[in-house]
């Protein structure tokens, strides 16, 4: 039994499935397994959810900035499709890295969403547009880099600080590295049991 942790990308109401958002990696232990399903196959899951990072910590008045590498946009997707109120006061920013378009997943959804809900804002970019068969039109380079240039600030109409605005990190380590020192320059705090604060982190190894 190969057991690994994955964060729900469907929304916690639904009851009829449960979606996942898993990149295959072929020398992995697990992902070649699930690749190589069937319809109908059966897999063990635990019975029990668990999990600290959710919107549960981030007071109902606050905006939120969610930033992923990857496959950490799962949980966002999970967030914004239970708690979201398309069109409500509180604002959203999904800032998505990866590093080629094919790579940005649910990008055709959270186009969507962006289109019907004005508060939303849906920023994707990527690391190696010189291999794109076709013109990337987006920005490029990391994820980090949205922050540092203003790009929540232009979608918003005001500037994201701590008193207004907590922060999602997921992803690879290093980007979370990156966006936690960014953020700290900015007055940014991680959140802990012992100090609460406005950035929210999940390492996803």
């Amino acid at each position: 039994l190969v057991r690994r942790a994955y964060s729900i990308a469907s929304s916690s109401l639904r009851r009829e499935y449960i979606e996942f958002y898993i990149a295959l990696v072929s020398s992995g232990a697990l992902t070649p397994r699930l690749f190589a399903l069937s319809m109908g196959d059966r897999i063990w899951m635990s019975p029990k959810i668990t999990g600290l990072f959710t919107l549960d910590r981030v007071p109902p008045d606050k905006h939120v900035v969610m930033i992923a590498t990857g496959t950490g946009l799962a949980p966002y997707m999970s967030m914004l499709t239970t708690h979201m109120d398309c069109g409500g006061k509180r604002k959203f920013a999904v800032l998505h890295g990866a590093r080629h378009s094919w790579d940005l997943g649910y990008r055709s959804e959270l186009m969507t969403l962006q289109h019907l809900c004005n508060n939303l804002s849906y920023c994707p970019i990527i690391s190696r547009p010189q291999n794109e068969p076709v013109p990337w039109p987006g920005a490029s380079g990391y994820v980090q880099d949205l922050w540092k240039a203003g790009e929540i600030e232009r979608a918003w109409g005001f500037r994201p600080t701590p008193e207004n605005t907590h922060v999602f990190l997921c992803g690879s380590p290093a980007m979370i590295d990156s966006a936690i020192e960014t953020l700290g320059q900015d007055g940014f705090i991680e959140h802990s049991k012992r100090q609460p604060g406005q950035i929210h982190v999940e390492r996803y190894w």
